[in-house]
This record gives C-alpha cells, sequence and structure tokens, in this order.
C-alpha cells in the first residue's frame, strides 16, 4: 500500500495550564521572547506512563534550572510527587519497568565532561530503594524493559577495541534492578562480535549483527536452534543490502530493502530463503519508509507504526487505536498528534507543530475526559512563533532538493534578511515539520531561516544520499547556495542580506561557504564546525572509529591519498585567506567529535588576512552546548553578529 498522509499546519490550539508548582512566572509576553525561552532546559518534558496506564512519570524543571523527576496518579494530575531530586544533577529519560518501579538517565548539564553523564539509575515509585545500574562486573547498557511483570531489565555488557574506543561486541543479559544480578540470556550460543540485535516477542535474540572488515554480517538463529547461521552478508555500502529490522508476536520479521526508485520500503522477510518477499507493507512517495513499530506490551502484537514524509503520520493497524486517533486529531486540529495508551483506558498525548514546541495531556477515551499536563516550553506563545514550510526546488544541475523555510510571525514590509542554517551530520535528515528552537529563535529576530536537506541527507532516498559522496565542497556545497538563491527568486529574501550559519558538517559549510560564494553569504556562524577534512583521519584523539575511516570515509567523504588534489581545494584550512566576510566561530574546548584544533587551527590562518573574526571557546563543552549559561552566551553573540553584519 501507498502511503503519504501529510498534517499541515491549519489552527493551533490554545496553550494550556501547567501545574502551579512547576510553571515558571511568566510576566507580560515581551516582543521578542527571550533567549532563555528557546535554549534553556525544557519546563516539563519526557512523560511516560506506567504499564497499567495508572502513573505518569515526568521530568521537571525546577526553580534553579535543575531537572527533577516527578509522578503523578492519571486520576489525579494535579498533585505531582518528586520523587528523584539530587543536588547538582539532572535527571533524563524516565521508563518504567513495573507500576511499581522505573529507572533514568542522570547527570549533570552544567558539565558537559562530568563522569557523571550518561549513568543510569532505577527507582520505586515513591522514592525508596535508588539503586545504580552498574553491577560489580561492569558498567552495562538498559536496551529495555521486559513487560513481564518482574523488576528485571534487559541490558547489553560491551566490550570495546583498544585501538579507537568503537563498540566490538555486546553480550546480552536479565539484569534485576534491585539486586544487579545478571543472567546470561544466550550463554554458550553467544556469536562473536555482534553489535547490534533484533529480538523475538519472549526477548530471545534472533538476529544478530556484526561489521568486519567493511562488511555487514546478519546472523539467524530459529526458535530453539542451538546454533546461529550466517543469513546475509553485504558491503556496508551496497544500496542492494537489507537486513530485519523488528519482530511482531506472531514471529512475522519485517525488514528494509531499497525500491527500483531508490526509496527504502518496508517489506515482509522470509527466515527461509533470506529475502524480502510479497508487496511492499509500506511504502510512501519521495521519501525513505522508516517506521517506528507500536506493540502491544507482552503480546507484542503489531498495532501500527509511525513514520514522517514531509510531517509526521500514523498507520494504526488497531481499529480502537485508529478511532482514539481520529478523536484526538478532531479536537487538536492542525497539530501533528502522537498517542501512547495503555489497554485503551488512558492515553499520553503529545501534541506539537511548526509554532508550538509541545504540549502534554492525558485523555481517557471510554469517559471522553481531557487533563491537561503542561507545555514543554511555557514561555513561548505559538501564535508568536514563526510558520514552517516543506519545499523542494531544482538545484543547478535539475536535482531535486528538500528544503524547510521558517518564516517570521511578523512578516516583513519588504524583503527579509535570511540565515540558511545548514544541518550536521551530513548523513543524517536535518528538516522536520516541527517547533524548532534555532530556526525560531532566528526568526523572531526577522530573519527567513532557510534549510535544505542537500544532497547527500538521508530520508529522501539512497540516490539523493550517494549524490553526495565525495561531494564535500562541491555539489553540496552548491545545493546550499541554490538554496539562497531559490530563497531570492520567491521573493522572500534581500539577495544582499543573506547569513549561512550550522555546526559540525554545518560548520565546514559555512566556512566553505564564505570562501566560494562570498557573492551570496554576506557573513557566517561556525560552531564545532570542520576546517579540514584530512584532520578527521588524522587526528587520533577524536571519536571517529577504525572501521568508519578504514571503509567509510574513503568512499563517502574522500581518500587522503587517491584524492588529496580534490581534498586540499575543498578545504577551508588551505583556503582561509579567501575567507574575507565577517565570521563567528565557537568551539567547546572537550569536543572528541571535532577536536579544538579544528578551530584553532583555521582561526590562526584566518585572522592573518581577516581582521572581522569574533572566536569563543567554551571549556566545559563538547560537541555542542548542553549548559544553560553557554546556550545563553553564544546565542546572544549569535544575535548580536548577525545585527551587526546584516541589519
Amino acid at each position: 500500500m501507498e502511503i503519504s498522509m501529510k498534517i499541515k499546519p491549519l489552527l493551533h490550539i490554545a496553550a494550556l495550564v501547567v501545574w502551579a508548582c512547576c510553571a515558571v512566572a511568566q510576566a507580560q509576553t515581551p516582543a521578542k521572547p527571550s533567549i532563555e525561552s528557546f535554549f534553556f532546559n525544557p519546563d516539563i518534558s519526557s512523560p511516560a506512563l506506567s504499564p497499567s496506564g495508572k502513573y505518569l512519570a515526568v521530568i521537571i524543571r525546577g526553580a534553579n534550572g535543575r531537572q527533577f523527576l516527578g509522578v503523578v496518579d492519571t486520576d489525579n494530575v494535579a498533585k505531582v510527587q518528586v520523587i528523584a531530586k539530587p543536588e547538582n544533577l539532572d535527571l533524563f529519560s524516565p521508563q518504567w519497568i513495573t507500576d511499581d518501579r522505573l529507572y533514568f538517565s542522570i547527570g549533570d548539564t552544567r558539565d558537559s565532561d562530568d563522569r557523571r553523564n550518561g549513568n543510569l539509575y532505577a527507582i520505586n515509585r515513591d522514592g525508596t530503594e535508588q539503586v545504580r545500574l552498574k553491577p560489580e562486573s561492569g558498567a552495562v547498557g538498559v536496551m529495555g524493559t521486559l513487560d513481564d511483570g518482574s523488576d528485571d531489565l534487559l541490558a547489553a555488557k560491551y566490550s570495546f577495541r583498544a585501538t579507537d574506543g568503537s563498540v566490538r561486541s555486546s553480550r546480552l543479559y536479565r539484569m534485576n534492578s534491585k539486586t544487579l544480578k545478571l543472567t546470561d540470556v544466550l550463554g554458550d550460543l553467544q556469536p562473536k562480535d555482534v553489535t547490534g540485535w533484533v529480538l523475538d516477542k519472549d526477548h530471545q535474540p534472533r538476529f544478530a549483527f556484526s561489521e568486519v572488515d567493511g562488511r555487514s554480517i546478519t546472523y539467524y538463529r530459529a526458535p530453539g536452534a542451538k546454533e546461529w547461521v550466517e543469513a546475509l552478508n553485504f558491503d556496508s555500502l551496497d544500496s542492494n543490502a537489507y537486513q530485519p529490522a523488528f519482530i511482531d508476536g506472531n514471529g512475522v520479521v519485517f525488514a528494509y530493502k531499497n525500491s527500483p526508485e531508490g526509496m527504502s520500503v518496508l517489506y515482509r522477510y522470509d527466515t527461509k530463503t533470506h529475502k524480502v518477499v510479497g508487496d511492499p507493507v509500506f511504502e510512501s512517495t519521495g521519501f525513505d519508509a522508516t517506521v517506528n513499530p507500536v506493540f502491544e506490551p507482552k503480546t507484542r502484537r503489531l498495532l501500527g507504526w509511525k513514520y514522517e514524509t514531509d510531517a509526521p503520520g500514523v498507520v494504526w493497524l488497531d481499529a480502537g487505536l485508529k478511532a482514539i486517533q481520529k478523536a484526538v486529531d478532531d479536537k487538536l486540529s492542525g497539530s501533528a498528534n502522537s498517542i501512547s495508551c495503555r489497554a485503551g483506558k488512558v492515553c499520553l498525548v503529545t501534541s506539537f507543530s511548526d509554532q508550538d514546541p509541545g504540549r502534554f495531556l492525558l485523555y481517557k477515551p471510554t469517559q471522553d475526559e481531557w487533563a491537561a499536563i503542561g507545555a514543554l516550553r511555557t514561555n513561548i506563545v505559538p501564535s508568536q512563533q514563526g510558520t514552517r514550510d516543506f519545499y523542494r526546488f531544482t538545484a543547478r544541475d535539475g536535482m531535486q532538493i528538500p528544503v524547510y523555510v521558517t518564516q517570521p510571525a511578523v512578516k516583513a514590509a519588504s524583503r527579509s534578511p535570511a540565515v540558511v542554517l545548514v544541518h550536521g551530520g551530513p548523513w543524517v535528515r536535518g528538516g522536520h515539520w516541527q517547533w524548532n528552537s534555532q530556526a525560531q529563535f532566528l526568526s523572531s529576530r526577522g530573519y527567513v531561516v532557510i534549510e535544505p536537506d542537500f544532497r547527500g541527507s538521508t530520508g529522501y532516498g539512497v540516490r539523493h544520499e550517494r549524490a553526495g559522496w565525495k561531494q564535500w565542497g562541491l555539489s553540496m556545497q552548491d545545493d546550499i547556495a541554490d538554496a539562497a538563491n531559490w530563497a531570492v527568486a520567491q521573493g522572500w529574501v534581500d539577495k544582499n542580506r543573506i547569513a549561512i550559519a550550522g555546526a559540525s558538517y554545518g560548520g565546514y559549510a559555512t566556512l566553505m561557504g564564505l570562501i566560494k560564494h562570498p557573492e551570496i553569504f554576506r557573513c557566517g556562524i561556525n560552531w564545532v564546525g570542520v576546517s579540514d577534512i584530512n584532520l578527521i583521519f588524522d587526528v587520533t584523539w577524536s571519536d571517529a572509529g577504525d572501521e568508519w575511516k578504514r571503509y567509510g570515509m574513503p568512499v563517502m567523504v574522500g581518500d587522503p591519498v587517491k584524492d588529496a588534489v580534490q581534498l586540499q581545494a575543498t578545504s577551508p584550512l588551505v583556503q582561509a585567506a579567501r575567507l574575507k566576510s565577517p565570521l563567528l566561530m565557537a568551539y567547546g574546548a572537550q569536543d572528541r567529535r571535532v577536536p579544538l584544533v579544528h578551530g584553532t587551527k583555521f582561526r590562526d590562518a584566518v585572522m592573518q588576512h581577516n581582521p572581522n573574526v569574533e572566536w569563543v571557546t567554551y571549556a566545559e563543552e563538547g560537541h555542542g552546548w548542553r549548559m544553560e549559561k553557554n546556550n545563553l552566551d553564544f546565542w546572544t553573540r549569535v544575535e548580536t553578529f548577525l545585527e551587526k553584519n546584516l541589519k
């Protein structure tokens, strides 16, 4: 079947009331929302229903900016019981194990190098028996709950490569969240060097994945079998490669495979032939059909799946959930509404749009009762936010390039200044129809924000992605320039007042944009950006894995020997003398993805020829800003820089 549901912004629901104990005091709405409104920790986040639906866990921002864990009874949402509020730490992502116990992550958003970041803890609903989930035999990662009424979790223990610190293999265990007792899931049936798994409804591994010498290997073990067999063996970059993605409660296996048009399509998978079979289960025109399956707890019956085209959508196979979704959408029209229900009695509704960061409600379908939980960001007024729409434009070589454009809520009398915001990765999808803090902050200051998913971006088919291979600084860069020119041609943008900005790969593209297209981009903002492709290969203290450097980067980015001339021509560091435009640069001293040397080398080179360079280093930060004070400082600098150079 072909699905192409599209949600468009029609009407936005009014702001909801939040708990009095948690709400941030709100003065008269300023003409411009504050920087803090966009970049500080959310007021409430990560709500999660308990297995029965009787309780809701939620992360709440306190008066000091710290995030702590609260629990409410879904029959009385006005009362919050705070069960975990450690001093000088933040809590994240609560998940229920049973109705009486849950686990969460802990860390310090004010210290990116804090060794407690990412540590997992379990706690009872009443705040007792808090335990750090670290057995004596070493750290483990939690893979999920078991939905069997026990206090156990499914956990993985990892071994790492000595050369680059990447994961060599993982081993599965049941771990008791109180005693930390580990029970080996596979015992002697553990295959070698496995980095990923697909499990059946009984939480038994049926598929195991390994990456060896540039090849993706899939192993399969039939129910009751004592041996693993090699099912698939592909070159890791083969466009015809596929592997199982998930298994439903009836044992049906689903896998993704590229269609003749180059789009990822969901199929059923035959465990006897180890091939995809039959007609596509799900596909979407112009987009990869990557889904997030929704299962019934315990039985693992497939209830439906969530997906994304130009906007989020859902396909419900369950008639009851389909009816609930319709009732929710009818009440909250104009928003994307995601539901999570327990036994059809209590549903958590997450409602958001391009202008609304999100708000949470409880819905009881049988009584048709609604209760407002609260808003993600109470100081953001949706009607004051910009509108965000999806388009495709034609690049200079004829390729269709997806792009999201955020227009200011207050339309300018004439053409507006603009910022082309370049996503990182670059092998990711950058744009989504939702509220985006960076784009909305810039639009609130009067800028049209243009976010192209240039070739190399994922989510739009393998041809779009592979058209970006070995095109850093070349056709990928031209797509970004063409996006700016396209926006000018639409009549939205003043061609003489366009900035380019981005982080990571987006920082690289910012530097190359100012070098290659100074007639288009008047100034640029680069944070944590790559300044030289060869440095990715050469810097030994980065977190780029050996497998990626050896088998991925030479094909997708460039070979440092075979493509040496090209990499020199597309190196911002080598071309630094050509960059004459105003530039703001910011880096994290603890960054292992793009180490600080990328910034310092380029800063020293460009400042020899360009007096209009601003530089800032955040000593505590890594690859991006976690701390509220640094977000405030950086985006204040961005606002001042753009005011000076574009207006």
